[in-house]
């Protein structure tokens, strides 16, 4: 997919503004990893960045309250997944007054680089382009295993999605001084600043804000969906190919997304636990725009500060438009991960009925991982799911290419994130 199809330009040119909410509802799970432990309850007053969840398990990591105020309900709630999520719901006093010991570390290039990765695990931050997977876990690098390049993935090849970009524009020397963090702590010498070529006022602000940073440099891609994969980024800026089955540290490289990067500076420089992030919200919105949400703050508090709807909503996607999941209605919260807010009206959310495959191979095509999405479906739609494992389902990256080009219209992606999600699980309960 070209630059043509890519919906950014009802935003690009937004500049970010705040928005904070009468009321969040903070899920105990947003992140990879089994859901954190609420440690309040109903009653309670809260303070901004004060901890309500406590991590569990390996890849745990812990929830902070996201504004000041009275916590309302701690209660299961029925969100994007298949079960409930225990949800810790705030009534805002908007006082905003930050929890007592928030202090930071200092500059990032004199900090005690030991210090780096607690940090980033005390202040709750998982990747924030959507995967979700806990930052902290990532920047591990384990025995036998080693780390020579840093990308920041600034790529933001997802249809419809500014926030990346215009968090380069207007605070690169944060996404640049979470990266220098990051290199110092693992002791790594050469960090890439990646960013297609449809960004020029990212690139210019980026390579000032680089300027005399040791090891730093911005590339310059050419603009190609999926090319904010893991994978093919690695692919395309290093040569290198992650195996099948491997991970980029593999390959000795490490991928971080550029808001990340910031949360990583936030939480260096400042000491601040992982509380907003900036949000796409377009489509059928009267004021498209890209705003600094707290997190927890629900869909419908965020589409009324861009004035409401311009036309009834057929469809509401958290995310982007190819890879986001739909969203049940417009009572969802915000998660660390939520990078946008995509509203299309009644006549562009119809898709037509799913039909037989007529065997024209578009969708091995186009797939980036090499797949043959056909025949997963196959199985997938039988209920096979170690055929589907055995066929490699479980790399597939769900970049929505396969259901995209489908001229049988076959939900393809969504069968295989289902199946991937059941695979998961599996493992999982074995493991108990």
């Amino acid at each position: 997919m070209h630059s043509s199809g890519e919906g950014k330009k009802q935003t690009k040119d937004v500049p970010i503004r705040a928005f904070v909410s009468d009321t969040v509802a903070i899920p105990m799970s947003m992140h990879i990893g089994a859901p954190s432990k609420p440690c309040v309850n109903k009653g309670d007053l809260v303070k901004r960045g004060q901890v309500i969840g406590e991590p569990v398990g390996p890849l745990g990591l812990p929830v902070h309250a996201s504004i000041s105020g009275e916590v309302v309900s701690v209660e299961e709630r029925l969100l994007f997944g298949a079960s409930p999520t225990m949800t810790v719901t705030i009534k805002n006093d908007f006082a905003d007054e930050w929890v007592e010991g928030i202090k930071g570390l200092g500059n990032v290039e004199t900090i005690d680089p030991s210090l780096v990765v607690d940090a980033v695990k005390n202040a709750g931050i998982c990747g924030m382009g959507g995967a979700a997977f806990p930052t902290h876990v990532k920047l591990t690098v384990g025995e036998g295993k080693s780390c020579d390049t840093i990308i920041i993935n600034g790529a933001e090849c997802e249809t419809y999605l500014t926030s990346d970009y215009r968090l380069m524009v207007e605070k690169p020397r944060r996404v640049v001084d979470g990266l220098r963090a990051v290199m110092r702590a693992l002791n790594v010498y050469k960090g890439i600043i990646a960013i297609e070529d449809n960004k020029p006022k990212a690139i210019s602000a980026m390579r000032e804000a680089a300027r005399g940073r040791d090891g730093v440099e911005v590339r310059v891609l050419r603009t190609k969906y999926p090319q904010g994969g893991e994978k093919q980024l690695i692919k395309a800026l290093t040569g290198r190919e992650v195996p099948s089955g491997k991970l980029p540290l593999d390959v000795h490289t490490i991928v971080i997304n550029a808001a990340t990067s910031a949360a990583i500076a936030d939480a260096i420089i400042d000491g601040l636990p992982l509380t907003e992030r900036i949000t796409t919200v377009t489509g059928c919105v009267n004021a498209p725009a890209n705003l600094q949400v707290r997190i927890g703050t629900m869909f419908e508090d965020i589409i009324s500060a861009c004035e409401g709807y311009s036309e009834e909503p057929g469809k509401i996607i958290a995310g982007g438009g190819m890879t986001g999941p739909c969203s049940p209605d417009d009572t969802m919260p915000i998660t660390k991960g939520g990078g946008g807010i995509v509203v299309l009206g009644v006549k562009d959310a119809k898709s037509a009925p799913e039909s037989p495959c007529i065997r024209c191979a578009r969708c091995v095509q186009v797939c980036p991982m090499g797949l043959d999405p056909f025949k997963i479906k196959n199985f997938c739609d039988k209920g096979d799911l170690k055929g589907a494992q055995k066929n490699s389902v479980m790399e597939c990256i769900m970049c929505g290419c396969c259901s995209y080009i489908c001229p049988a219209r076959r939900q393809l992606t969504a069968a295989f994130k289902e199946a991937k999600a059941d695979i998961m699980q599996e493992a999982r309960r074995q493991k108990q």
